[in-house]
């Protein structure tokens, strides 16, 4: 735990040195900038209010809408006067209005500078000139400068925070293959979002571009002025409500889906209440701990509600049994994988989750039902289910006494290569160890926090 927050502590701080002194080296060429306050005032108001709209993502974190803005002004005002807005209207939103703490509010205003000032620089090396965007057919090569600042904020945004994410949980300098796992998700869960606002940017570049063609000889009026800034902020507005409706949506797809194995485990005789929940949960921190992306991780957490759902097709007279994971089954109960994924495939955003309940009953030894796969062609999510169900079957049960945490993890031990897969321990342990349910000195957790 203590190396851990040591290297954490260390990136963080010089995240924050750098950006801070990349603030002061963009500083002292404000004199040769032709620039008016009118116009970062006018930026800075927009992100300020834009930083407020954070769209979170399905793996942790999230883009706020003022992604936009910032692109446009690292456009049309360049990488310096934007490294500077960017940095006050992040300490004001976060700082001042959502009261975060200081570590992490000058954490993020300084990876935001250092990657509007790198974006800056790619949008130049590649031939772009601020303030002088053309869409024109002849010069259509241009719109390469563009794409490639954009390329280069969203890789960055994403990296410096997929960088403190892997440090924070415990993996030291030299786990290439785990940064690169999570970036690759995080990088995903962002693209189309990112892509999304750096289009609202060039068009509010472009904009500005044409301020005086479109304000006419008399130029703009403060109410003229106020009616534009308005008009920014919708299509910014709009994205974030969009995408805010769609996270919500996914939102009421899991409580229904939780609700419906609760139904199921009460109707079920046998059935223990919670245990579809518990399951679920489990699965899917297990799953986010190999860092799978959000996608896949929320299929294996309705796989986790509803792995049970099958039983509904079994006599009830089977159900009620001994709760230990390790006894045999009858033939009739071992239909139940079969049936709950029948059940769940005709639902085509359940088909994944379908696929894990029909195999979720397989042992890596193969001597598992309903298709006797075995080790590595029994699918990761189902692997998951299997381990995350006899964990929360042993240590929740009410028809025997429940076992503790650390006598649970100790009779999977004994299971593993047979019943479960063997690599898969360390992580259970690593994720019951983030749970508060096992302390360091308990079975596997301590060579886990020495990691």
């Amino acid at each position: 735990m203590g190396r851990r927050r040591f290297w954490l502590r260390l990136y963080v701080g010089a995240v924050m040195v750098a950006g801070a002194a990349g603030l002061i080296g963009v500083a002292s060429q404000w004199g040769a900038l032709d620039l008016e306050l009118w116009e970062l005032g006018f930026c800075l108001a927009l992100a300020g209010v834009l930083d407020l709209m954070v769209v979170p993502l399905a793996g942790g974190g999230g883009v706020a809408a003022s992604f936009a803005v910032l692109f446009a002004a690292l456009l049309v005002l360049g990488a310096g006067p934007t490294a500077w807005v960017a940095a006050l209207a992040m300490l004001w939103s976060e700082g001042v209005v959502r009261r975060k703490p200081l570590g992490k509010v000058g954490f993020n205003a300084a990876h935001s500078v250092l990657s509007l000032l790198a974006a800056g620089f790619v949008y130049r090396a590649l031939g772009g000139e601020v303030g002088k965007l053309e869409l024109a057919w002849e010069r259509l090569w241009a719109m390469g400068a563009v794409v490639g600042a954009a390329g280069a904020l969203w890789l960055l945004e994403s990296g410096w925070v997929t960088l403190a994410v892997v440090l924070e949980r415990g993996s030291l300098p030299g786990s290439g293959a785990q940064l690169w796992r999570r970036l690759r998700a995080s990088l995903g869960g962002m693209l189309v979002l990112d892509g999304a606002l750096a289009s609202v940017g060039l068009l509010l570049a472009l904009l500005y571009q044409s301020r005086w063609q479109l304000a006419g000889e008399a130029g703009w009026s403060p109410a003229e002025g106020l009616f534009l800034g308005t008009m920014v902020l919708i299509p910014c507005g709009l994205l974030y409500y969009a995408y805010r409706l769609q996270g919500h949506l996914q939102e009421v797809y899991a409580h229904s889906l939780r609700t419906l194995g609760a139904l199921m485990e009460a109707k079920v005789e046998g059935s223990q209440p919670g245990h579809g929940a518990r399951v679920g949960k489990l699965a899917a921190a297990l799953a986010e701990q190999l860092d799978l992306p959000p996608t896949r991780v929320d299929q294996i957490r309705y796989a986790g509600y509803l792995h049970d759902i099958g039983k509904v097709g079994v006599p009830s007279s089977l159900l009620n049994r001994s709760r230990d994971q390790f006894a045999g089954e009858p033939e009739p109960l071992r239909l139940h994988p079969e049936i709950g994924a029948a059940i769940l495939s005709p639902v085509h955003f359940l088909q994944p989750a379908a696929q894990i309940v029909l195999a979720h009953h397989e042992r890596w030894d193969g001597l598992g039902y309903p298709q006797g796969c075995s080790q590595t062609d029994i699918p990761l999510g189902a692997r998951l289910l299997a381990l995350a169900n006899a964990y929360v079957g042993m240590t929740h049960s009410s028809a025997s006494p429940p076992l503790t945490p650390h006598q649970a993890i100790s009779r999977l031990r004994q299971a593993a290569g047979s019943r479960f897969d063997p690599h898969l321990l360390q992580t259970l342990t690593g994720v019951l160890l983030e749970f508060g349910e096992v302390e360091p000195t308990s079975v596997g957790a301590a060579e886990l926090a020495r990691r």
